[in-house]
């Protein structure tokens, strides 16, 4: 997609969003602020389906992972 095709969104974070966008340079010096702003909307909105698992109880030493991110961990071999 060219440059003109696109569409140009102008925003004005508030401190927090711009504290975010620091913090994510710091993590991934290599990309511009463009490609960094992209990850951030993009990961969001994944982010904003995401479910946190039910952890039941006061007692945290019972508390486990959900299956799927346990069978995820294992297959990285953490």
């Amino acid at each position: 997609m060219t440059k003109t095709n696109r569409t140009r969104i102008d925003y004005m974070p508030g401190p927090a969003a711009l504290q975010a966008l620091e913090a994510a340079q710091a993590l991934h010096p290599r990309d511009n602020i463009q490609a960094l702003i992209d990850r951030l909307v993009i990961t969001g909105l994944a982010a904003m389906s995401w479910k946190p698992p039910s952890l039941y109880g006061r007692r945290r030493d019972r508390w486990k992972l959900p299956d799927e991110l346990r069978s995820q961990l294992a297959g990285e071999g953490v």
